[in-house]
């Protein structure tokens, strides 16, 4: 109980100060200020991958100093994914770098004995109260064991991830995945003795606000980032657009297209109508971490199939995929207006950590190519994502970090 109180002042004392970190003025003294408050956070780390060794690799044979990476536990079987998730969870925890994880149960969740997708999240709503009420606790004993061997590395648990009301929720208000994430969060500070864990929580996009589990037991607020976060088609057997154009979306611009309240030409609140490179419920969610003074990573953030119309088989996004990475970076620097909302808003400086997916999505979720799985070619997820294949979209990447000041860089 006293370690579990101890880690909601520490909380809370992170949380006051990134909250300094992104309110004070720019300048040399800000620079010592943010250092002395928030310590590494002044930093925006760059995470690699969602599974395999293959994305840090592949990151290496240009780059240099990535932060870590990101893997995936399941709760079903109180282990890693496979053992290719445990070999990169290694790899990284022994460098003491930061692992991302993402406690699973709503792919697979326990007990589920087969059925369709609605039987599925069904039993996903009933884990999510059985953790809520405490269960589930033993199949969490190897993460501990292994976060409490590598105390020099940091870990971001995703309790669960792309959290939503149809596989987490059981009654209107969501109690059953708030109790979950803070009955989880507790129990795991209680078992640390190394205190190298921070709480991830990750919604779908549109969802952040119902689902928040409250200041006290998050340290970050997560967010995918694919095709439709940054406003671009995607191609799945037909374009797919973000939103019906040409109302909400822009096909030629390949923008959002959305209302924001500004004013008239008299100084009065009125509708006004423009482009977004950026869907409206990330904007939300940044200002509302904002608001709630928590970092936010991107916890998923990868190419799609842009533009291909299946006749191409190297899965490269070449044009699209350098303006997706321009757009990413420029989601670190955002500054306007919010649709639907009043003012303009500066989120610069919100999102503090990027999970890039740099994997060959051809060969599925992991990108190895064993023949195991593969996807269509004229499907969504069919793209070649590691940045060591592309010309713009490298240079892109390698400027944007940079620029934004992380410490990975590209040689």
């Amino acid at each position: 109980m006293v370690a579990q109180r101890l880690r909601t002042v520490l909380r809370s004392l992170t949380a006051a100060a990134f909250a300094l970190l992104l309110f004070l003025p720019a300048g040399p003294d800000t620079a010592r200020a943010a250092d002395s408050t928030a310590g590494a956070a002044a930093a925006p780390e760059l995470l690699l991958g969602q599974s395999t060794r293959g994305a840090w690799d592949d990151f290496h044979t240009f780059g240099q100093n990535a932060d870590g990476g990101s893997v995936y536990y399941e709760l079903r079987a109180g282990d890693w994914v496979n053992p290719a998730h445990r070999a990169y969870a290694t790899l990284l925890a022994e460098q003491g770098k930061t692992v991302q994880v993402g406690i699973s149960w709503k792919d697979n969740p326990p007990g589920f004995e087969g059925g369709d997708e609605n039987a599925k999240a069904a039993r996903s709503r009933a884990v999510t109260a059985e953790l809520a009420a405490g269960g589930h606790t033993a199949s969490l004993d190897r993460l501990l064991a292994f976060t409490e061997a590598h105390p020099r590395a940091r870990f971001k648990l995703r309790l669960d991830y792309e959290v939503s009301s149809f596989y987490h929720c059981t009654d209107a208000g969501c109690s059953s995945y708030k109790n979950a994430f803070n009955r989880l969060a507790g129990y795991l500070d209680s078992r640390s003795g190394a205190h190298n864990l921070e709480y991830v929580f990750h919604p779908v996009r549109g969802e952040f606000e119902a689902m928040y589990p409250g200041d006290a037991a998050v340290d970050w607020m997560g967010v995918s980032v694919f095709a439709h976060e940054l406003c671009l088609p995607l191609y799945d057997r037909g374009p797919l657009y973000n939103g019906t154009p040409p109302q909400n979306y822009d096909v030629a611009a390949k923008q959002c297209r959305n209302a924001y309240i500004g004013t008239d030409a008299h100084g009065n609140p009125a509708a006004v109508w423009r482009n977004f490179d950026h869907d409206a419920n990330v904007l939300k969610l940044l200002k509302f971490a904002r608001d709630h003074g928590k970092p936010v990573v991107l916890s998923e953030a990868g190419l799609m199939n842009f533009t291909a119309d299946g006749s191409s088989t190297d899965g490269l996004e070449q044009q699209a995929g350098d303006l997706w990475v321009k757009r990413l970076f420029s989601l670190m620097n955002y500054r306007g207006p919010i649709p639907n909302l009043p003012g303009t808003h500066d989120l610069s400086g919100v999102i503090r950590s990027v999970a890039y997916i740099n994997l060959d999505f051809r060969y599925g979720w992991d990108g190895i190519d064993d023949g195991s799985f593969d996807f269509p070619p004229d499907t969504t997820w069919f793209v070649d994502g590691r940045l060591s294949r592309y010309g713009a979209a490298k240079a892109s990447f390698c400027q944007g970090l940079a620029a934004n000041g992380f410490t990975a860089r590209c040689r």
